[in-house]
């Protein structure tokens, strides 16, 4: 809907395609590293019937952090399996140790198998898409519709004993004595101001639940009431619209079907059971995702789940404000809603959307530099589930389960996105998606590629395209000795900028027949891309860019390139005309800039 309005500030600044592709905070279009094998989910018992899976984060620390993998086991009960990096970055599903604990929780004797999958099994109506979370140091607090509230508790700091309790209160509401029907337990939980507060029921959709304060386990009420004392309130909104989500911010936000709420003291003071501000201030309506608080914006998925909206508090108006970060791109969710994301701070601050299609947005978002920039990925299957956790490496890791045709069959992927890559050779390079590796002495035989069984599969040899192979029985052969290998499944970058309005004698040159006469791009360690021009005459073209150089050996990798590069560009004209640059080796890929000498026709 943008691409004739070169009135548009920001028009030239963007791309008309920006596809398995990043916009950096600083500028460049930087192509997305690949996806990392870590476990199939199938061979844990996922029911591919009820192929139902979600990521939450554990966060302890810095240092101490898992996935939380919750998928549907095949006896009909859902099912925890934990996932972290170790200290070398290298991503993996936490097993019992050698020798493995003796005692979980401590003071029951348990015999667990060294090696073998940490597992939690859950109770029976778990709502693996319905559930809501919250942490507080080694413990999960865990609330959905016709559920006892739980809480998952560490009790170690490897990961190998996790204790899952049904949890009671003291002075427990009497909106939640229908409970024990499956009718009234509360569906929301979060943290605020030392207390753990619940909200919404089928009973009571608009009604907030808050323990004491300091104590998590408690609703007492004194009399005289105590400003520490157990809080409870009802939304007066007029309208039955359940609650939806809530996030501890300077106040207590709140989102329902049809409203955005603030809760807190008068005169900004702390909430306590006789002093309570809940005012309404905006009307965008919440589907239940869990929102991202991001600095001090709360950011939320509308109800329809085509926008993402940024929750802000507007000096000006002294009031809050929504703003639609879809605005001018609506394309990207108009046939299909989001249904999960997460948010990665570091490198370069990221927001990571799955579509209800199985496909990843990714919007870069540094909203104080003005920078919010939206971005198309997909990979060989669907994405299914997707979280972040902090990296032992310098940045955030990005974890998926990704759902991929294997021989006919469905299988259920853990995979974590590797690292932005930073380095000087190509062969550290990453550019394939559900890929493994290999370190070591030189081979030409490269095994434990079960997962990919059948697949034709790209390959990066000693920093070389090698040519493709098919993965048979488990393994490949390549053409030489190698020592340094990456196998995995291909995907294809493509950015596709706007093109600018040329002044011409009679007004401006949109409508008019053009032609691209060259093209120079500046390119930052990079290697191996196509460069491509459409035009409604001669269609899609593309040739590749030669980047070997006559000093170059032969059958030895070639250096990446950075700098400007200048190209005669590809003979064709027409009222629409642009050009593209491809990527489809597993190789870098980063654009810094891109001049164009266009000649229009009058």
């Amino acid at each position: 809907m943008m691409y004739d309005r070169v009135d548009f500030d920001r028009y030239k600044n963007g791309c008309k395609k920006l596809y398995n592709a990043v916009c950096s905070t600083q500028g460049p279009a930087v192509r997305r590293p690949g996806t990392r094998f870590v476990y199939d989910l199938n061979s844990l018992g996922l029911d591919t019937s009820n192929p139902l899976v979600r990521h939450i984060p554990f966060i302890f620390n810095k240092d101490e952090a898992y996935v939380f993998i919750f998928y549907m086991h095949t006896d009909g009960n859902a099912r925890i399996v934990f996932g972290a990096s170790d200290a070398s970055g290298v991503p993996g599903l936490v097993t019992y140790g050698d020798p493995a604990i003796t005692e979980c929780p401590p003071g029951t004797p348990v015999t667990p198998t060294p090696g073998e999958i940490v597992t939690v099994t859950l109770p029976a109506g778990w709502d693996i898409e319905g559930f809501d979370w919250a942490q507080s140091g080694d413990e999960m607090y865990f609330v959905q519709s016709g559920l006892q509230p739980h809480i998952l508790i560490r009790h170690d700091s490897g990961g190998e004993c996790w204790e899952l309790l049904a949890k009671t209160f003291t002075d427990e509401p009497a909106e939640w004595e229908s409970g024990t029907t499956g009718a009234g337990w509360p569906e929301r939980v979060t943290f605020h101001q030392q207390r753990l507060v619940f909200a919404a029921n089928t009973l009571k959709p608009q009604t907030v639940w808050m323990t004491e304060a300091g104590d998590f386990d408690s609703f007492s009420i004194n009399s005289p009431l105590l400003d520490s004392d157990a809080v409870t309130f009802t939304l007066d909104s007029g309208t039955q619209n359940k609650i939806k989500w809530m996030v501890s911010g300077k106040t207590l936000n709140i989102g329902t079907l049809g409203n955005e709420w603030t809760v807190q003291g008068n005169d900004q003071s702390a909430l306590t059971p006789d002093n309570i501000l809940a005012q309404r201030q905006t009307n965008s309506g919440s589907e239940p995702n869990k929102p991202l608080l991001v600095g001090i914006t709360t950011l939320f998925v509308e109800r329809h789940g085509r926008t993402v909206n940024e929750f802000v508090y507007d000096y000006t108006y002294d009031s809050y404000k929504t703003s639609d970060m879809a605005i001018l791109s609506p394309h990207v969710t108009e046939k299909y809603s989001i249904v999960d994301w997460s948010y990665q701070r570091t490198p370069d601050s990221i927001i990571w959307c799955i579509r209800e299609d199985g496909d990843l947005l990714g919007i870069t978002y540094q909203r104080q530099h003005k920078v919010v920039g939206w971005h198309h990925h997909d990979t060989d299957g669907e994405f299914k589930a997707i979280t972040v956790i902090p990296g032992n490496t310098r940045e955030d890791d990005l974890w998926f389960t990704v759902m991929r045709m294997v021989g006919g069959q469905p299988k259920y992927y853990v995979e974590r996105m590797e690292e932005w890559f930073k380095e000087e050779e190509a062969e550290w390079g990453r550019f394939l998606d559900s890929h493994l590796t290999y370190y070591g002495a030189p081979a030409s035989t490269i095994y434990g590629l079960e997962h990919l069984e059948g697949d034709t599969v790209d390959v990066l040899a000693d920093g070389t395209v090698h040519p493709e192979c098919i993965v048979t029985s488990g393994e490949i052969t390549l053409n030489n000795d190698y020592s340094h290998v990456v196998v995995g499944l291909p995907y294809t970058t493509e950015i596709r900028p706007t093109l600018p309005d040329v002044s011409t004698r009679t007004g401006t040159s949109l409508s008019r027949v053009s032609r691209i006469t060259d093209l120079s791009v500046d390119f930052y360690r990079t290697l191996g891309c196509y460069i491509g021009k459409y035009d409604q005459d001669s269609g899609e073209t593309e040739e590749e860019i030669p980047f070997r150089k006559p000093g170059d050996l032969t059958g030895t990798a070639v250096p990446l390139f950075t700098g400007w590069m200048k190209m005669d560009f590809l003979e064709g004209f027409g009222v629409t005309t642009e050009y593209f640059v491809r990527q489809k080796q597993p190789l870098p890929l980063t654009i810094r800039a891109m001049v164009d000498a266009v000649e229009v026709f009058e």
